[in-house]
C-alpha cells in the first residue's frame, strides 16, 4: 500500500505541475515564444479562400527540445525533451519525470523515478488525464482538419501556418495554429493549442491555451526502449481505490 501511495502521489505532483504550465503558457500564449513582436501570419492579398485538407500529420521519427514560457517573474522558460515516433510522444518533463502519450492505444503513462533510484508507473485514458497534454499529441486523432492561413517566420525559419481541428475517436475537438517549418520536412517549430476549461470552471471560463515552442530538431530513430512504458504501470482507479479504503486496525 505505501508503494501505491507514492504512485498516486506522483500522480498529483505530475497533474499539479502540468496544469501550472498549461495556466502560466495561457498567459503567455498572445505574446512571441522567441521574442519578436507578436504579429499575424502574412496572407496573400486577394488570395482564394483556403482550401481545408484531412491528411493527417505524417512526421518521421524526430527529437527536439519543448520550450514551454512561463509567466513574467516566474521562473522563466521550461524545456522539456520530446521524442515522436508514429503516433507516440514521449515527454521528459525533468529527468525524473516523464510523460508517456500512446495515442493508438488511448493511453498515457506517467512515470517518475524516485531519489533511492525505485520507480513508479500511472496508466490512464487520455481522457483521464486532465491538462496534461503534449501539443504533439493533441495533432493526432481519428479526424484531422488543416486548414492554411498564411506564412510565417520563427526563429529565422519559414513556416506554413495552419489552423488544425482534430477530432478524436471518442468525439472530443482539439484545436491548434501550427507554425511548420519549410526546413524540418513540416515538423511545426511552433504550436500552440487550445484545451476546454475543466467541467467545473462554469460557463464563462474561457479555453485554456498552451504555447510551445521546438528546437534543437533532430532526425534519427527514436529507440523503442523510450516508447515503450513498463510492465508494472498502475491503473490510476486502482491508486484512487487503495488510498481512500478505511485503514482498519
Amino acid at each position: 500500500m505505501r508503494r501505491l501511495k507514492e504512485i498516486r502521489c506522483a500522480a498529483g505532483v505530475l497533474f499539479m505541475l502540468a496544469t501550472s504550465v498549461s495556466i502560466i503558457a495561457a498567459q503567455e500564449a498572445a505574446q512571441p515564444l522567441s521574442g519578436s513582436p507578436a504579429q499575424e501570419p502574412t496572407k496573400a492579398a486577394d488570395s482564394p479562400p483556403a482550401q481545408v485538407s484531412t491528411t493527417p500529420f505524417n512526421f518521421p521519427d524526430f527529437t527536439a527540445v519543448q520550450n514551454i514560457a512561463t509567466r513574467r517573474g516566474g521562473p522563466g522558460q521550461l524545456l522539456m525533451n520530446v521524442y515522436f515516433s508514429g503516433s507516440t510522444v514521449r515527454v521528459d518533463v525533468s529527468p525524473k519525470i516523464t510523460n508517456l502519450f500512446v495515442t493508438s492505444a488511448g493511453k498515457v503513462y506517467k512515470m517518475v523515478t524516485a531519489p533511492d533510484k525505485t520507480s513508479s508507473c500511472v496508466v490512464m485514458k487520455r481522457d483521464q488525464h486532465g491538462f496534461m497534454t503534449s501539443p504533439f499529441e493533441m495533432l493526432q486523432g481519428a479526424k484531422v482538419e488543416r486548414t492554411p492561413v498564411g506564412t510565417d517566420v520563427v526563429d529565422g525559419h519559414k513556416c506554413k501556418v495552419e489552423d488544425v481541428v482534430v477530432t478524436r475517436a471518442d468525439g472530443k475537438v482539439m484545436k491548434s495554429k501550427v507554425w511548420e517549418a519549410d526546413d524540418f520536412q513540416g515538423v511545426p517549430i511552433k504550436v500552440v493549442s487550445e484545451i476546454d476549461p475543466p467541467a467545473n470552471a462554469g460557463p464563462d471560463a474561457m479555453p485554456i491555451k498552451i504555447a510551445a515552442l521546438y528546437g534543437d530538431i533532430k532526425f534519427e530513430k527514436v529507440d523503442p526502449a523510450l516508447l515503450t512504458p513498463p510492465n508494472n504501470c498502475t491503473p490510476i482507479e486502482k491508486t484512487y481505490e487503495v488510498i481512500e479504503q478505511p485503514i482498519v486496525k
